[in-house]
């Protein structure tokens, strides 16, 4: 059985509700809001269901399991190709998703890890995005560069949408292919803008590795069988599992061939 919450906490609460009442065998929960979605962990488990964590972490929750792309990973990777392309030197923008949001906080973390083997490298202007939007993050390069006259080497964006939210702007000034530029998740803008020249990377978090490794965990837990996990991380009060799927660098070299598999045309 499956329902989409079309972004919305009200709607997701009411469909985890309904699907309670249903008696499904386990819960594969994408929170909307993973700072307000533990009250819907918990209500699975009253009802005993278990409840699999896809891509986005409920706050503080006791999933059965967590399966998501390594976030940290992700941002890692954003981070490498940066600062191997500014030299090791410069001053960069990360746009960052929903406050609050485990995805974003981990990318981020990630994009932080790996800037602290590059001492020159300087993060100018950080900052959340509500619902990770296209339009807000646009703003956020304007005032940027707005603040920075002398410009920015590299802006990294927790997704795609926002990098071309950035993009967007780069381009009425003149500036794409300028600074470099890295989103995550590949979706089909990105890439064809990565085919245009316009952005120089993406990292594909493969969604579909997500949902097949979800939809398997939970075959796992209604045959009783050992839940495969990769180890246990902090989830605020209480540990959880969790289980990684692969992520990988697209550029403009790899982007025709490597996503093929998502995007017809490239």
């Amino acid at each position: 059985v499956w329902v989409s919450a079309e972004n919305s906490e009200a709607k997701q609460r009411s469909d985890v509700q309904g699907l309670v009442s249903q008696e499904i065998s386990v819960l594969i929960l994408h929170a909307v809001n993973t700072s307000t979605a533990k009250e819907l962990v918990q209500h699975a488990a009253v009802a005993k269901i278990p409840v699999i964590a896809m891509d986005r972490l409920p706050a503080d929750a006791a999933v059965d399991l967590y399966v998501t792309a390594d976030s940290r990973k992700v941002g890692r990777i954003q981070a490498d190709f940066v600062a191997e392309k500014i030299g090791g030197k410069g001053d960069v923008v990360i746009l960052e998703g929903e406050e609050g949001n485990s995805v974003a906080r981990d990318i981020t973390q990630g994009n932080l890890d790996a800037f602290k083997s590059h001492p020159g490298i300087r993060i100018v202007h950080r900052q959340a995005h509500k619902n990770w939007s296209r339009d807000l993050a646009r703003v956020t390069v304007q005032n940027a560069l707005e603040q920075h006259p002398s410009g920015v080497h590299a802006i990294l964006a927790n997704n795609s949408g926002m990098i071309m939210g950035a993009i967007d702007y780069l381009i009425e000034r003149g500036l794409a292919g300028r600074v470099i530029t890295v989103g995550a998740d590949a979706d089909r803008n990105a890439c064809e803008t990565i085919v245009a020249g316009h952005l120089q990377a993406d990292v594909d978090k493969m969604p579909y590795e997500i949902g097949l490794a979800a939809y398997r965990s939970s075959l796992q837990l209604v045959r009783r069988q050992t839940l495969e996990s990769d180890g246990r991380i902090p989830n605020g009060s209480v540990d959880v599992p969790v289980r990684y799927t692969p992520v990988r660098l697209i550029t403009g070299d790899t982007v025709k061939q490597d996503m093929a598999y998502r995007w017809k045309g490239l």
